[in-house]
């Protein structure tokens, strides 16, 4: 399984040879099938149905239940209104639903259970049949897919402890020296900030209560006296009442219906409040109230109602908890960490791109049985060196008084910055190429996983081992061509030049200036027809509010318009001084001297400058002209023209083009854009 290198006699602690690994069970193509079989009852080829997209079914229902359930009944002097807590909590428990799906903490099978009943059997919690069937329908889909999911987790991992069997020493364990992973220590941020929303929970949870307590006390000694309607706004639902305050023993007496007016026929005092009435009062109906002094009145039937404010109280509450047990589960996950020895599985391990480690058995061919099995995300990771033994992976800065030549080299590949061609191609083919590690503890047990791989490393062969603490649960890999073919963005464009120049004889004759450019009537016209039609587009929406009329349509529009004006108006010129790139709304001339690559990577024309810093052309349209009718729109051709004249200096154009590069597209998508812009504002404006 291990490489040589993997392996040897003796373990030193620094100063020594990189530490061996042990002899581990190795993951076969044929237990990662049966891993595949018993992890989920789903078809293994198809999306995992337990995702975070299974959120979609309660919000769904709650759309579905906002437009079928009835409104509350009416409130009248004869029928008080009463507060509903069964009402307000099967609402509570569809929403802290969603909250829990997008979470997923352990024991997320129970909720939907749990949710079902309380639909079903709390009095008033759901009064429309629809609206009953359909939420046991949706609650006991999200119960099927859950608990399959968590007995599929159950029995995958039991799979992986047999597997595993006996617990094999850690790496530093072997080099005889200390665990460079810390001891487990609470997470401060979390713990603060959960605490911090469980106490404004329950403060806005008592308020309610308090405020329920401190009216039925005043109505208890109030007035009652009879008001008059003066306006009602019916946008809103709440009304202008105007009344008089009560003057002795007579005036709490029940009075007529214009008792509420002065002499001057106008109330002394006015206060606005919903009247939950059906139908709703017009201006002159009369309104019976509870007056308790100048500082307190109400409508008489409508009591205070605590729930609202219970409700907004108890979903920051859950957040905290979740907060809480997050901070709890992070110090439990890596206790484990603190061991000697842990189960282990010798596996190929292999990078996707973004940060994460796919995980492959180490036999079976790449279409079929040794396709990645899972993937793991990393949270933190340690380095192997001769000098220091483990240590802490971390990224150096230029203002390291311990930096120095000797520790070049030694910090893994990811960690790279700009590479030249010849190196990024060595790199780039070793990243696509799985490497032997070693996976201790493996997905979904009760501790975090620590892989143990090869250090990438751009000076030759792996120098030592870089020890990754990731997650302790399982994703499924990536899919799509992104992270088939391309696995390292940073060394994409080097590697691909650096078959271009490879390719190009360095004796050849010397490039002639030329430039490669989109049709002038395609340069003229895409910009303000692509403006043209976003205008048209925010037009026929219709919203005017400030986030569809004016916010969406300026960050969606204007990223859009550069992307679309970019890669329809193009234009790119070689000559003695360097390259002319003019890109929808910018022109650059880069020196010779400061190309580093260029190739065409993923549909885009790259440019990268020996900084790190790229320039971007989309190159799908100028493919499909140069395909369909010829002519110097060939992206694959500009590209190959830059790398091979960056890298050949005997090869490059020894004149200044004959005509001038002239760019009058830029003036044009300028206005464009800026009309664009004027437009949407003005609309929302005016």
């Amino acid at each position: 399984m291990p490489s040589p290198d993997m392996s040897g006699p003796d373990l030193s602690g620094p100063g020594g040879p990189s530490p061996a690994l042990p002899d581990a069970p190795p993951l076969t193509a044929a237990a990662a099938s049966r891993w595949r079989a018993a992890r989920t009852l789903w078809p293994p080829e198809r999306r995992r149905l337990d995702s975070r997209l299974l959120a979609l079914v309660p919000v769904a229902f709650i759309v579905l239940a906002t437009a079928l359930e009835p409104v509350a009944s009416a409130c009248t002097p004869a029928q008080p209104c009463v507060q509903s807590w069964p009402s307000a909590l099967a609402t509570f428990s569809v929403f802290a639903e969603v909250i829990l799906l997008l979470a997923r903490p352990r024991g997320l099978a129970l909720v939907p259970l749990a949710v079902a009943a309380g639909l079903w059997y709390l009095p008033g919690g759901l009064q429309n049949e629809i609206c009953r069937w359909t939420a046991l329908g949706s609650q006991g889909f999200l119960a099927v897919v859950l608990i399959g999911a968590e007995l599929g987790r159950r029995r995958a991992r039991h799979q992986l402890d047999v597997l595993m069997g006996t617990p094999e020493p850690y790496p530093w364990t072997l080099a005889g020296v200390p665990s460079p992973v810390p001891p487990p220590t609470r997470r401060g941020g979390r713990r603060v900030l959960g605490r911090l929303l469980v106490a404004v929970g329950v403060l806005l949870a008592l308020t309610g209560l308090v405020r329920q307590a401190q009216s039925e006390h005043r109505a208890d000694g109030a007035a009652r006296v009879p008001g008059t309607v003066l306006s009602v706004d019916e946008a809103s639902g709440t009304a202008r009442i105007g009344y008089r305050l009560p003057a002795g023993d007579a005036a709490r007496a029940e009075g007529s219906a214009g008792a509420g007016q002065s002499a001057a026929g106008r109330p002394d005092h006015e206060f606005e409040a919903d009247v939950l009435w059906s139908p709703p009062p017009v201006a002159g109906d009369a309104v019976p109230l509870l007056v308790d002094g100048e500082d307190w009145v109400r409508i008489e039937g409508q009591p205070y109602d605590p729930t609202d404010l219970a409700f907004a109280g108890a979903l920051p509450a859950l957040l905290g908890a979740l907060l809480l047990g997050s901070a709890s589960r992070w110090v439990r996950i890596r206790r484990g960490l603190g061991e000697p020895c842990a189960p282990a599985l010798a596996v190929l391990v292999q990078l996707d791109g973004r940060g994460s480690l796919l995980v492959r058995p180490v036999d079976g061919d790449g279409a079929a049985e040794g396709r990645p099995l899972w993937r793991l995300r990393a949270a933190e990771s340690y380095v192997w060196s001769v000098r220091r033994g483990w240590r802490e992976d971390e990224p150096r800065d230029g203002d390291d008084e311990e930096y120095d030549e000797e520790d070049q080299g030694e910090e893994p590949g990811e960690q790279l910055s700009v590479a030249l061609p010849e190196h990024a191609a060595a790199v780039f083919e070793a990243a696509n190429r799985p490497v032997p590690a070693m996976l201790y503890r493996g997905p979904d047990g009760p501790y975090a996983q620590l892989l143990v791989r090869p250090q990438m490393s751009p000076d030759g062969p792996e120098p030592g081992w870089l020890a990754v603490v990731c997650r302790e649960g399982v994703l499924p890999p990536r899919r799509g061509p992104r992270h088939r073919r391309y696995l390292e963005d940073e060394l994409a464009v080097p590697a691909l030049a650096a078959r271009t120049i490879a390719a190009a004889p360095a004796d050849g004759p010397p490039l002639p200036p030329q430039r490669w450019e989109m049709p002038l009537a395609l340069r003229l016209s895409a910009g303000p027809l692509v403006a043209l039609a976003m205008a048209l587009l925010v037009h026929l929406l219709g919203s005017r509010s400030w986030g569809a009329g004016l916010v969406h349509p300026l960050l969606a529009g204007i990223p859009v318009f550069l992307a679309a004006a970019g890669a329809l108006t193009w234009q790119a010129a070689i000559d003695g001084r360097g390259v002319a790139v003019v890109s929808g709304m910018t022109r650059r001339l880069v020196p010779w001297e400061r190309i580093n690559a260029a190739a065409v990577h993923r549909h885009r024309l790259t440019v990268q400058l020996t900084d790190g810093r790229e320039l971007r052309i989309g190159s799908r349209p100028a493919r499909l002209l140069s395909r369909h009718l010829g002519g110097p729109y060939d992206p694959e051709a500009v590209a190959a023209a830059i790398a091979t004249a960056a890298h050949r200096p005997a090869r490059r154009p020894g004149a200044a083009l004959r005509e001038r590069l002239l760019s009058p597209q830029l003036l044009v998508n300028r206005a464009a854009l800026t009309g664009y812009i004027v437009f949407v504002i003005a609309r929302f404006a005016f």
